[in-house]
């Protein structure tokens, strides 16, 4: 029989984009907090998706959405994700007809979507929200893992990407087990006020996906260089490639700390082809702004704030997923070098606030994290 993986795992995310060349030296630019703690548009108890009984990571975080006045329907969170994805069920029950224009570029972890329907949704709305009208959204039609996954939100209708989230300052409490979304600005004011680190991110490139500057503690303290750290609260585990393996601290590829019989995962893409890839324990952390070194060395970073506390262990998985070379490539070639998905098993250790992108101009955005 081979290989016998671990318990199958959630694709980390689907993807349809357009690519360009990705940012990795990454701005911080700092901004000063209201004084007045706002309100949220949106604040309600956080709804999550559980997972599989053996399977390796974190619950999923869903909101309903409202569409042409049907619903609540069930959506996946998904930071990782450009547009909007719908099933051909939800397609279906809305009764959108046909379209003739077809996603050109999609993929997952591991696997493609080319080929499938784009389609237009409208009259939408957040369930919680429905005074606050939202503007049209593009979404993709396919079928995928998490739709059957749990029986007490069965069907799950879809997944919500950075076309929608965007719009808003969104707040994960996970310690607090709430989803609020704010006006642009509200949130990181709140986030300022209630003392969270501020984490210089950016979007990486056209698809509208944030990234930090990753490292581990370990390689801060002996002033290693980063890799780029992909947010992906559409993943429900952390996974790396082989060279920021290796920039991380782990052993390298083909060390015999990597045994797929007794510590591999089998990850299955939207092909439905799984993937075995090795898994070891990973501490993540980030680097701060660069500068170069005195006397012309090399860049340095700035070490996280004090107070700041690197994220707990997770079991993350490591190897070649198709969707590092493709995401962080130039549209012609593909990206070759260090990065990692940071999914909800370390995302979900704290509350982090991401502020909208809407209306923004350059790469430049807030991501705040509780510091312990």
């Amino acid at each position: 029989m081979g290989v016998q993986p671990s318990p199958r795992l959630p694709p980390a995310s689907r993807r349809g984009l357009l690519l360009s060349v990705p940012l990795l030296a990454l701005p911080h630019v700092p901004r000063r907090a209201k004084a007045a703690t706002p309100a949220p548009i949106l604040d309600q108890p956080m709804q999550r998706l559980r997972l599989p009984q053996g399977t390796v990571g974190r619950d999923y975080v869903l909101l309903q959405l409202k569409l042409g006045g049907k619903g609540p329907f069930d959506f996946v969170v998904d930071t990782g994700l450009t547009a909007e994805m719908i099933t051909p069920h939800l397609r279906q029950v809305l009764g959108i007809p046909p379209s003739r224009q077809r996603l050109e570029t999609g993929f997952g972890a591991g696997g493609s979507v080319l080929g499938a329907e784009l389609v237009e949704l409208k009259d939408a709305t957040l369930a919680g929200a429905d005074g606050l009208p939202l503007p049209p959204l593009t979404a993709v039609v396919t079928d995928f893992i998490q739709e059957h996954m749990d029986p007490a939100h069965d069907p799950v209708e879809g997944m919500l990407g950075q076309e929608l989230l965007s719009l808003f300052d969104l707040d994960l409490d996970f310690r607090a087990g709430r989803l609020r979304l704010y006006r642009p600005g509200d949130g990181v004011a709140a986030a300022a006020a209630a003392g969270l680190v501020e984490v210089p991110a950016a979007v990486l490139n056209e698809t509208g996906v944030l990234g930090i500057r990753a490292t581990s503690p370990a390689a801060a303290q002996r002033g290693g260089q980063p890799f780029v750290g992909i947010l992906d609260c559409g993943a429900s585990f952390s996974a790396l490639n082989w060279k920021a393996a290796v920039l991380a601290g782990l052993p390298p590829k083909g060390d015999a700390a990597y045994n797929t019989r007794e510590r591999g995962v089998a990850i299955v893409g939207v092909d439905g082809k799984p993937q075995v890839l090795p898994t070891t324990s990973v501490q993540f952390s980030f680097a701060g702004a660069p500068h170069r070194a005195e006397g012309g060395g090399g860049l340095r970073f700035d070490p996280p704030p004090a107070g700041w506390r690197p994220w707990d262990p997770v079991t993350a998985a490591v190897g070649e997923l198709p969707v590092f070379s493709l995401m962080l490539g130039d549209g012609s070639r593909p990206y070759e070098g260090p990065a990692a998905l940071l999914g909800l098993d370390v995302l979900s250790q704290r509350r982090v606030v991401i502020s909208a992108g809407a209306g923004r101009s350059g790469r430049a955005r807030q991501l705040w994290v509780s510091a312990t």
